[in-house]
């Protein structure tokens, strides 16, 4: 417990009060450090039975660089207080209600809630949290402060971007002639390898100096790629987004996907509830090697030139691949 800047000040004034009381022998101000010292004994007394401040938090569901996320506390108490809520590295905190250190904060009497925005910024496990509590008396003279060890996890997915020649990838990658083509997906550009068979004429017509193609919906489960990926130092983070974007295109497609990477391995699965498993591993996955390589139909790798991905006998470099960096999946929810 300790004296707010208005306590020192009412200190001061009961001081000099009682100097000149003395010295001049005018005991009338008496009248006026009395009443100060009952306030300043008054507060210390409501601080020392207040209970400790309790605080509840939201499950903030995972997200992708860009993304926007909301951050609830509700805290319990009495008393006037600050609530500080310790933002971590990785989110940008709403600056509206961000301090100087870009930490939430919030003054208000308790109990209250603190709510506010953060953006998602950077890949991993980021912390919100712990919240501190600094309580007062009702004229704000004394405070003490109370370190509440709740926490909120935020989970940034790698970024995830769009894949050119998607079947010509899954005709690489699963070594067959063809990809079962099945139901309608989507119409987009023509790049470099795209089948010629697979152009969408009446789209072509309409914009001469473009050429799309039909993209189709391989709905086939019995197939299953190992996609291993590995990087030098300070080449985790482009790692993970490559091998994001290669597992995502592929588990959209309908093939089973097993993934290893130097932090965790992720047994074969199929479906979206995989798909969100498997960017939780890359959320998390240091840079370095996994343990088994060899086998992998894919192998991503990582390092100060850029990223490679090697499909059997051939290696691509990832940029040529990539013909957008906007993420399909940024914005949506997805398991908390």
């Amino acid at each position: 417990m300790q004296l707010t800047r208005r306590g020192y000040a009412l200190v001061a004034v009961v001081v000099v009060a009682e100097i000149l009381a003395i010295v001049h022998g005018a005991r009338a101000l008496n009248a006026v450090a009395a009443p100060a010292v009952i306030a300043l004994a008054a507060g210390a007394i409501q601080l020392t039975r207040a209970d400790s401040p309790t605080v509840d938090r939201n499950a903030v569901s995972p997200g992708f660089p860009g993304d926007s996320r909301e951050v609830d506390l509700a805290v319990g108490g009495e008393g006037i207080a600050t609530v500080v809520d310790r933002a971590p590295d990785g989110v940008t905190v709403d600056p509206d209600v961000a301090d100087a250190n870009g930490s939430a904060t919030v003054d208000a009497a308790l109990p209250t809630t603190l709510s506010y925005g953060v953006e998602l910024t950077r890949r991993g496990r980021h912390t919100a949290g712990p919240v501190r509590v600094r309580v007062s008396d009702v004229l704000g003279l004394v405070a003490t402060e109370f370190e509440l060890p709740e926490t909120t996890t935020l989970l940034v997915y790698p970024p995830v971007y769009q894949v050119a020649g998607r079947e010509t990838l899954l005709r690489e990658i699963l070594d067959r002639d063809a990809v079962e083509r099945h139901e309608f997906d989507a119409i987009r550009e023509y790049v470099p390898g795209d089948p010629l068979r697979d152009v969408h004429w009446k789209s072509t017509a309409k914009d001469p100096e473009e050429m799309y193609v039909t993209e189709f919906a391989d709905r086939r489960i019995e197939d299953t790629i190992v996609i291993a990926a590995s990087s030098e130092a300070g080449a985790a983070d482009a790692m993970a987004a490559a091998v994001a974007s290669i597992a995502v295109m592929t588990v959209d497609a309908g093939v089973s996907v097993e993934l290893r990477t130097p932090s965790v391995t992720v047994p074969t699965g199929s479906g979206v509830d995989h798909r969100d498993r498997l960017l939780r591993a890359l959320a998390l996955t240091d840079g370095g090697r996994p343990d088994e390589l060899e086998d992998a139909d894919v192998h991503v790798h990582a390092d100060a030139e850029g990223v490679s991905i090697t499909l059997g006998a051939r290696t691509h470099d990832f940029d040529d691949l990539t013909v957008s960096r906007e993420n399909p999946l940024a914005g949506r929810r997805v398991s908390a």
